[in-house]
């Protein structure tokens, strides 16, 4: 007979094949909205953090049409203006608001905002947690092999390409590392995140091996098949069959939104709400939180930008090509600090579009830069170096800053091979 008869089994979160988790976690319940409430009152002044546990699956399209050949996929963690639009109908309810006269002069119009405008309210994610522990996008420097992280840097030899004459482009380092490890062949971590530990070590400069969270850890996908019906005649439309991939978030794992600017006594008045496509629902509980993101020690004049959620703008940050410069480097701002761009790693732009709902038309789609894209850059004034930083770690940069896009994570970037590629 098993010793282990009786006893909760616990769940591993396995990083890679031959690579062991870092921490062996018990599967735990999502808390009710009830429960979140009754730990603690919530300060509505500060920060609070809504937390989304999904009941079953869940349905977030890509903005590919529907009638586009092969199966519509589903975009995880959910575009953040989808939990904006519930949590915003939940305030609604909250204050018993008549939709049919809602409008800029409304009222609640402060609490609730209009369409793109968002009143008082301020949102800052979407973000996964596992356990209640926050969980962020892998940077898409890190390339693995066999159980072993490493990580682009930008090659010393420039380039003539498309993006100029003298570029510097990413690369793996040229030799083997001093353990023996071979670079060459490794492949781009995707799909995977990093516990708060994994992101600190990352800023610092350092490899994350023990800290990443594959995606088959956290969630499962689910081919669904249907076809169109005629309620009229209360039968199916020949021929109009359709596919979609639905996400089925494991029962540790939850989406989280930080939230500012919620009316004082907020309460959501269901532990139900709709969430994505397909009428797809999950219970929503209200917490009030102090996270801190991780910082760095010791950042020089050089460092890393690192995104958290898509970027409402351009890959280049809309920075200006210096033409006079070699290697080819781009000059700018951002929130006010001029800085050189020297390369970047920037990963497949993320299309957005959706419905709006105030206008009732289709949202055009939208170009975003990828959260994990990686910028290389330098402070332009050496003596502002503090606060050059302070300006932008944890800040917002871009377009719909509000919503919570463009947000940063500033790290050490020495430009050497070595960087994260030694234990």
């Amino acid at each position: 007979m098993s010793k282990n008869k009786g006893k909760p089994q616990k769940k591993h979160i396995h990083y890679g094949k031959g690579t062991p988790a870092v921490k062996s976690v018990t599967p735990a319940s999502p808390k009710s909205t009830e429960e979140l409430q009754r730990i603690e009152p919530i300060n509505f002044k500060e920060q609070v953090t809504l937390v989304f546990n999904a009941t079953d699956t869940l349905f977030f399209r890509e903005s590919r049409p529907m009638e586009a050949l092969g199966e519509a996929q589903s975009v995880f963690p959910p575009p953040v203006r989808t939990l904006a639009g519930a949590v915003r109908t939940l305030i609604g309810e909250h204050l018993g608001v008549n939709w049919h006269d809602f409008n800029e002069n409304h009222v609640h119009f402060t609490d609730i905002g209009h369409g793109e405008k968002l009143g008082n309210l301020r949102f800052e994610g979407a973000w996964l947690a596992w356990n209640g522990k926050r969980l962020y996008p892998a940077p898409l420097h890190l390339m693995r092999k066999e159980g072993k992280l490493f990580q682009l840097t930008l090659d010393k030899d420039t380039v003539h390409c498309d993006l100029g004459k003298n570029v510097r482009l990413p690369k793996l380092p040229d030799r083997k590392l001093p353990d023996g490890d071979e670079p060459k062949g490794s492949k781009p971590l995707e799909n995977a995140w990093l516990t708060h530990a994994g992101l600190e070590a990352v800023l610092q400069g350092k490899s994350p091996l023990n800290y990443i969270c594959d995606a088959k850890a956290l969630f499962a996908s689910e081919s669904r098949l249907g076809i169109a019906r005629d309620n009229a005649s209360r039968s199916v439309q020949k021929g109009m069959l359709y596919q979609t991939q639905h996400i089925r978030p494991k029962a540790e794992l939850s989406i989280e939104l930080d939230t500012h600017g919620l009316p004082d006594g907020f309460t959501t008045p269901s532990t139900l709400v709709r969430l994505g496509g397909e009428g797809r629902t999950a219970s929503i509980g209200i917490k009030q939180t102090t996270n801190i993101l991780p910082k760095a020690d010791k950042i020089g004049k050089t460092f890393a930008i690192y995104l958290l959620t898509p970027l409402y703008g351009s890959p280049c940050l809309d920075f200006e090509r210096d033409k006079n410069s070699n290697p080819t480097v781009w000059k700018g701002t951002l929130n006010g600090v001029a800085l050189t761009l020297h390369g970047a790693i920037t990963g497949k732009v993320q299309r957005v579009g959706g419905w709006d709902m105030a206008a009732n038309k289709p949202r055009p789609v939208k170009s975003l830069v990828p959260a994990g894209s990686v910028f290389f850059c330098s402070v332009d004034n050496d003596d502002d170096v503090t606060a050059a930083i302070d300006a932008l770690h944890n800040k917002r940069i871009g377009n719909f800053t509000e919503y919570g896009y463009g947000h940063l994570a500033i790290g050490v970037w020495n430009d050497n091979d070595t960087q994260g590629n030694k234990a």
